[in-house]
């Protein structure tokens, strides 16, 4: 997923935009919000894509679940 085609093109994720106080664009030389659509010269950045953790299983294994 993180790798695939398709993108979503937002402000939050470009490589021109950094987080100071707010997200600021240095295409557009403004601020933007995180959910601003990109422009053209939006680049594909990674590092600032955030991946939720996947959660724990609620298991109550006993040491006698594994004992022959």
């Amino acid at each position: 997923m993180i790798y695939s085609q398709n993108i979503n093109k937002v402000c939050a994720v470009c490589q021109m935009a950094h987080k100071k106080s707010e997200m600021y664009c240095d295409i557009k030389k403004q601020a933007v919000s995180v959910t601003d659509t990109a422009c053209d010269k939006f680049k594909y950045d990674i590092l600032k894509r955030h991946v939720r953790r996947m959660r724990k299983l609620k298991t109550n294994f006993n040491p006698e679940d594994f004992s022959l």
